[in-house]
């Protein structure tokens, strides 16, 4: 016996909803990126300074990961299509798998951070490369400390705002790709930090190679980073779940009244959703009504205290497990 989320509706205009403001808010990333990288590499080629056109070029990555960000949410938050990302899909078969197109669909946020990922990993294999020639070459110029401390300096105040604007809304709404934004802005407003004390560093004691380590130090930090993104997006994509938490979501359910064992669980993400499965074994005379209502019991209990979208429950006999 299977038992469909009576509520989806109420839960797809929800996520649908944080998905549109989310992608609202980003637009706001993708100004002060593209700004901040203007200034910068201005600053960056009049200055001399190697690490403040790295600082420049991870702005820039910052652009093209938010603009897949928001392309993701934008395919993610649409609904009521005959198509998925341009396949046709027949009407009987949206009626047969009901919510399950939707939750598909929000699955592109995933795939788009995944690309935004790799974006940053291409964008820091260049910076990386370039600070090696500097390092390599040794090549001598003269640094404009000021130009170039006041790109730097100009940069790390808007990212510190930003970072702070994608946070709370990140929490608001409740949104992954704000909290992967939130957590871009952040690195990125340290990094401009860093950036202006490597130029007043290379200024004070006349060593240029300074400048092309700092930049090294950076292109690292910025691949790391895009690393991670790729990695959790991809787990993500392949169903895989913090196996610690599915133990508490199982206890959870082990725990009501009626239920006599927890036979199978698997929990997974659908875009910003977690979705659960869950069979259960329960007294074979339990009456029809009775399990209905524990269904709806679980279903509200692991939505209050998990924050689970969904629960998809079957429902076995004891003696048949």
């Amino acid at each position: 016996m299977t038992t469909a989320n009576p509520h989806w509706d109420q839960i797809q205009h929800a996520a649908v909803d944080r998905l549109r403001r989310a992608h609202h808010h980003l637009w706001e990333n993708v100004s002060i990126y593209l700004g901040l990288f203007t200034v910068e590499f201005f600053c960056a080629q009049v200055g001399h300074s190697q690490v403040l056109q790295a600082d420049a070029f991870n702005n820039l990555s910052g652009i093209f990961s938010t603009g897949l960000l928001m392309t993701g949410l934008y395919i993610a938050a649409k609904t009521k299509d005959n198509d998925l990302w341009g396949a046709p899909i027949s009407k009987e078969e949206q009626a047969t798998l009901g919510p399950r197109i939707q939750q598909s669909r929000f699955r592109f946020e995933t795939i788009y951070t995944l690309i935004a990922g790799l974006v940053m990993v291409i964008i820091a294999a260049d910076i990386i490369y370039k600070a090696l020639l500097v390092l390599i070459q040794r090549p001598t110029y003269h640094l404009e400390q000021g130009v170039a401390v006041v790109g730097a300096l100009i940069s790390g105040l808007l990212l510190t705002g930003l970072w702070l604007s994608n946070r709370h809304w990140a929490k608001v709404l409740a949104n992954t790709a704000l909290t992967a934004a939130a957590r871009d802005s952040l690195t990125d407003a340290l990094t401009s930090a860093v950036t202006v004390l490597t130029i007043i560093s290379v200024a004070w004691l006349r060593a240029t190679w300074l400048d092309g380590l700092a930049s090294l130090i950076l292109g690292c930090y910025i691949l790391y980073t895009g690393i991670k993104i790729f990695r959790t997006s991809s787990l993500n994509l392949v169903d895989y779940f913090d196996p610690q938490l599915e133990h508490r979501y199982r206890q959870q359910i082990a725990a009501f009244p009626g239920v006599r064992s927890v036979v199978f669980l698997k929990a997974y993400y659908d875009g910003n959703l977690i979705m659960v499965s869950v069979t259960v074994a329960v007294d074979p005379q339990m009456t029809a009504a009775t399990i209905y209502d524990l269904t709806r019991q679980i279903d509200s209990v692991m939505q209050h205290r998990f924050n689970v979208a969904a629960t998809a429950l079957m429902v076995v006999p004891r003696d048949r497990v």
